[in-house]
């Protein structure tokens, strides 16, 4: 089964992303922001990352370099 990590700082949209997810038979794992998105991603093995682009404490462009 694929692990997705959804990145948002919106709780509502972590919650229906997830949701969906789930319903597809994805292993879902969430960060509410770039920084706990890079700490996830130092720990867990993820095949998919969704991002926000505009997040209050580090850009998903930010993100997406150190990734």
């Amino acid at each position: 089964m694929a692990t997705v990590l959804i990145v948002d700082d919106e709780k509502n949209i972590l919650t229906s992303l997830s949701r969906m997810l789930e319903l597809e038979d994805f292993d879902v794992l969430a960060a509410g922001g770039g920084r706990a998105a890079l700490e996830t991603l130092e720990t867990a093995e993820v095949d998919a990352v969704l991002l926000d682009v505009r997040m209050p404490d580090m850009s998903g462009l930010d993100v997406l370099a150190r990734v």
